[in-house]
């Protein structure tokens, strides 16, 4: 029989203090609060893997900066993608990796990829120069 786990509150948080040792503290649903004992508290999410049913950890960030709201939000979140058989870690570690292709591929970044292409054709090194100063004078300002 599962133990009923009353709640978190936002005073009960706010009261938390450091011990010598990692404790965590317990909301329901597999979500917790970890008090480091550098007195940093982190949200944590336990839940069992879809496909292997292994337990694992999902973090979702510090406490102020995340609100009690916001990581049961995350948690249901979490949850939902459980019940679609998708894997929240490999879906949160997709999302990043897709903001950062998209932070990768600006017209800049774009540009530093042709001039290294055309270089390694073969172009002549004044025929680069001279594409490339006028992308820095008439493109890249603008952009």
């Amino acid at each position: 029989m599962a133990v009923k786990t009353t709640p978190l509150t936002d005073t009960q948080i706010k009261a938390l203090k450091a011990t010598s040792k990692d404790k965590k503290y317990f909301d329901g649903g597999g979500l917790f609060l970890l008090v480091k004992s550098t007195g940093v508290k982190l949200w944590r999410f336990k839940y069992k893997k879809p496909i292997s049913h292994k337990e694992a950890l999902l973090s979702f960030d510090k406490y102020p900066e995340t609100s009690l709201q916001q990581a049961r939000k995350q948690r249901d979140e979490a949850r939902e993608l459980i019940k679609q058989g998708i894997d929240p870690q490999h879906h949160k570690a997709e999302q990043e990796q897709r903001k950062q292709e998209a932070c990768n591929n600006t017209f800049y970044a774009m540009a530093e990829k042709w001039l290294k292409f055309k270089t390694e054709q073969g172009l002549e090194e004044q025929t680069l120069k001279k594409a490339w100063r006028s992308l820095e004078n008439h493109v890249f300002p603008y952009m």
